[in-house]
């Protein structure tokens, strides 16, 4: 193996002494620069998303994203009521519908969601066994016609839509949610697919006011996958923006492998806060995170899949709202196979997914709207 280049010369971004961390959102607009802002505790994520739609979506737009907020809640609070079991599923994705719709008018360009449609229709290969053989046919919006929600999704979370009709075959999207992957993987009789991200850093050079993102690895995390580390940057869609460099860090006694931006971003005025998005950017739809309680609250992640299903590989938020539509059309159309699948091979990873991920994709889409972390306080 010929050996590394080495690291660019440089330190870490900091502001007052202190390191900045990373988030997606780690600065906001000033009067004059970007300043930095904080983790923001929230033990009610609906307050969050609430004000933001009263202080950011267009007025003319802003009663209609509130009724859909309001609807959103009620069906979240419906879902997760105590007696509620055989339509949770159902409820749930009305939940993450409307919550979608109130995010698309706040931070998007159309006008309205009158009349909107899915988006999506599951469907399932004649011969075929539920889950396995099922997929999800999503179309694009077309701006003179009712909204497609999905697509509106799609459009306003990444910038880029579906540019014609594509079937994502639900096997490809079961394995692309981080929390009870491991049952997932049992299941399926599959390796692991997510990558931790142990750390990831903001550096810049002050000589010409250059800045980049360093991503560390912890290397036993790879050799005990069996993933060698050109792999991870192949199958983590990261090659090409990214190289990996000599590193003699540790953690704990750990070897650490650092993957280093491959391009810089100028700061020209001095202020490397005014420019953090450029450099975020080639990650976003890339890096995965979970919301914890506990410091440090944001935990990342890469996921590793081969060329045949990069194309399929939706943003987080996306493949979570994806899933949820599924299991609900089928809690809706055909109860006794829900029933069945629950009592399957996947039921584990079925009843992890819908008792555990629709806090997070509140508090996921709190951030978003907010964009500021979000996260539940551990004390109350």
């Amino acid at each position: 193996m010929p050996p590394l280049p080495q690291a660019r010369q440089g330190q870490r971004v900091e502001v007052k002494q202190r390191p900045v961390p990373f988030s997606f959102w780690p600065s906001r607009r000033g009067r004059l620069h970007y300043g930095l802002q904080s983790l923001l505790f929230a033990r009610d994520p609906w307050l969050v998303i609430g004000r933001t739609v009263k202080n950011e979506c267009p007025r003319n737009r802003q009663p209609e994203a509130l009724a859909y907020l309001e609807q959103s809640m009620d069906f979240y609070s419906a879902a997760t009521s105590a007696g509620i079991t055989a339509a949770r599923p159902l409820a749930l994705y009305y939940s993450f519908m409307n919550l979608v719709k109130s995010y698309c008018l706040t931070r998007g360009a159309r006008a309205t969601f009158d009349q909107a449609q899915h988006g999506l229709s599951e469907q399932r290969a004649p011969g075929t066994r539920e889950l396995l053989g099922a997929l999800l046919r999503a179309f694009p919006s077309v701006p003179a016609n009712p909204a497609n929600n999905f697509d509106e999704f799609m459009q306003v979370y990444s910038g880029t839509g579906l540019a014609a009709a594509r079937d994502y075959q639900l096997p490809v999207l079961l394995p692309q949610i981080v929390p009870g992957h491991r049952l997932w993987a049992q299941a399926a009789k599959e390796n692991e697919r997510f990558i931790a991200i142990h750390d990831l850093q903001f550096w810049h050079r002050l000589a010409n006011r250059t800045m980049w993102l360093n991503l560390y690895f912890l290397a036993d995390d790879l050799s005990r996958l069996s993933v060698t580390h050109q792999r991870l940057l192949d199958e983590s869609r990261l090659a090409g923006a990214f190289r990996e460099v000599a590193c003699n860090l540790q953690f704990q006694g750990r070897d650490l492998l650092c993957i280093e931006q491959i391009a810089t971003h100028a700061y020209p005025g001095g202020y490397p806060a005014d420019e953090f998005e450029h450099v975020i950017d080639p990650i976003r739809g890339r890096v995965w995170v979970t919301v914890g309680t506990v410091s440090p609250y944001r935990r990342y992640y890469v996921y590793l899949s081969g060329p045949a299903e990069q194309p399929f590989v939706l943003p987080q938020v996306l493949s979570m709202y994806a899933i949820m539509y599924y299991i609900g059309s089928i809690t809706r159309y055909r109860p006794h196979q829900y029933d069945a699948i629950v009592k399957g091979a996947y039921g584990p990873w079925i009843q992890e997914f819908v008792n555990g991920q629709p806090l997070q994709f509140i508090y996921l889409m709190a951030s978003e709207f907010a964009k500021q972390d979000v996260t539940k306080p551990s004390i109350l």
